[in-house]
């Protein structure tokens, strides 16, 4: 599929959305949406933020007293290590014991740490999610899908991340990309059905 000429000379990094590209043949990624957390010549890790699990919170959290009362949908972050936890908070103060991955969105994977910041979260129902494993790819690799027209890229934004409805996501951030992109939301998940 070709994306307009644009599209070569964008560059990604910690804070990127990666877009996924409609007729990206792998079905762990199929119109999803990556939050890029690092990316350095090591290699990249990502969480999808538009991918709901099949369980809530109560279920997943049931021995976690302070998780109790909050009773939201749980996301895949990837196909890696899926027993891992990790959660985006979304918060207008500096965090210092998290990891500021864009503007206002803060990484976790210490449930420790989130114990001891939980209290103070506004909203936790809005401002908290939960990712159960992560999207890695090795040094160089991430490169590579790039080079292949695998993702498209746009700035991480809280609005995004923290959409209420994870069906809205992928399109909303294609067509954020501008109107030369918007003919991507029409294109159907298999080129043959076309």
């Amino acid at each position: 599929m070709e994306f307009p000429e644009d599209f070569k000379n964008k560059e990604y990094g910690k804070g990127s959305l990666l877009i996924a590209n409609p007729v990206l043949p792998d079905p762990n990624f199929s119109r999803t949406v990556i939050l890029l957390c690092d990316h350095n010549d090591q290699g990249s890790f990502g969480l999808v933020i538009n991918r709901s699990a099949q369980l809530k919170a109560p279920d997943f959290f049931s021995g976690v007293d302070i998780l109790k009362s909050y009773n939201e949908k749980i996301y895949i972050g990837g196909p890696v290590s899926q027993s891992m936890v990790f959660y985006l908070y979304r918060s207008s103060r500096d965090i210092s014991d998290l990891d500021e991955v864009c503007s206002g969105v803060y990484l976790g994977s210490n449930l420790e740490t989130l114990e001891s910041l939980y209290l103070d979260i506004e909203n936790p129902e809005e401002n908290l999610r939960f990712y159960l494993g992560y999207s890695g790819w090795s040094g160089g690799q991430l490169d590579r899908e790039m080079e292949q027209r695998s993702w498209l890229i746009q700035n991480g934004s809280e609005q995004f991340v923290f959409l209420d409805s994870e069906n809205l996501i992928w399109p909303k951030v294609v067509n954020s990309l501008g109107a030369k992109y918007q003919y991507l939301t029409k294109a159907p998940v298999n080129p043959q059905w076309n």
